[in-house]
């Protein structure tokens, strides 16, 4: 009888020992398997923040089964993908470029051919007009006057194109040096004397003092045309235009005012953005460049344009610059 309890005691035990092996194997593959999925994941995770950052070439490790093993292969074959398109975009976006440089040094090239005989045109024009070549009749006046307008509309519009060029170029360094702004005004308000004239316009020009300015008198004069240009366009049905210059705490402020029907609301915050206009359509030759150009140039002075409407009517454009002593 004792020989039985203890036969069975150690048959017992053996079990025990047995279970104990089994379920200490098991678990041991467990954490093997456990700390080899880790890993996998791990790899996984690393290769897709690497491809949020643009790193396409980075791939996943092979998986522990099946399932991860199908991952894996879906994965990389999703990178290899995306790199693929993201290597045609990227060459196409180059011939792009390319194509677009072609273009633009058409125009240009275009744009200066033209510039000089249509100055020569304006010229003839003023002459003309002025009696220099004998006296117009009314007709011949009325026409020339509009031939005048149309060609000033066009010289305007190919100085545009050419200083856009320079801006896509990065081309435009100031020449800066001290002038008077006084005498520059003047000498833009002498310039555009013949197309107010013809467009019975005319400009007060409001001074407080004498004011020297380290600028580039040549782009200045730029900007001062195309705000005189706008103010002449949007106050068709009104004489007076107000220029002033005067000196603001800390500031140079030059500001061209008109009579017209002023900026509408939705327009306001749009208008100094390249191609933008608010013109109705073929109702002038602008294609909105000149406020983008000369809104460039104040800012490559440091300055800044700003559009407002005035209380009772017509819109006033301000160029504030930093006063430096």
């Amino acid at each position: 009888m004792n020989i039985i309890v203890v036969l069975i005691s150690l048959l017992f035990i053996l079990i025990v020992i047995l279970l104990a092996l089994v379920l200490i194997v098991k678990h041991a593959n467990l954490c093997v398997k456990y700390n080899r999925l880790s890993r996998y994941l791990y790899n996984y995770l690393n290769v897709i923040i690497s491809a949020r950052y643009g790193n396409l070439n980075s791939k996943c490790e092979d998986g522990i089964d099946a399932l991860t093993i199908q991952l894996s292969k879906n994965t990389n074959a999703l990178l290899e993908s995306v790199f693929d398109r993201d290597s045609m975009i990227n060459e196409y976006i180059e011939k792009e470029k390319q194509t677009q440089s072609i273009k633009q040094d058409f125009i240009s090239s275009l744009a200066h051919d033209l510039k000089v005989p249509i100055i020569a045109q304006d010229n003839t024009y003023d002459l003309f007009l002025n009696g220099n070549f004998g006296e117009l009749s009314e007709v011949q006046y009325s026409a020339i006057k509009n031939l005048k307008i149309s060609n000033n509309d066009l010289k305007n519009l190919v100085l545009d194109l050419l200083d856009v060029y320079k801006l896509d170029r990065q081309e435009l360094n100031p020449k800066v040096k001290e002038v008077n702004l006084n005498k520059i005004i003047g000498e833009i308000i002498e310039q555009n004397k013949s197309i107010l004239t013809i467009q019975n316009k005319e400009i007060v020009f409001k001074q407080e003092c004498e004011i020297n300015y380290p600028l580039d008198s040549f782009l200045f004069k730029r900007v001062l045309n195309n705000l005189i240009s706008n103010a002449i366009f949007y106050g068709k049905n009104t004489k007076y235009i107000t220029l002033s210059l005067e000196r603001k705490q800390n500031n140079v402020v030059i500001s061209v005012s008109d009579e017209g029907e002023g900026i509408k609301e939705k327009d306001i915050n749009k208008i100094f953005k390249k191609y933008y206009t608010s013109a109705k359509k073929y109702s002038n030759i602008g294609v909105g460049l000149g406020l983008y150009i000369a809104n460039k140039i104040v800012l490559a002075h440091n300055g800044e344009i700003i559009a407002k409407n005035n209380k009772e009517k017509g819109a006033t454009f301000s160029i504030v610059l930093p006063f430096k002593n």
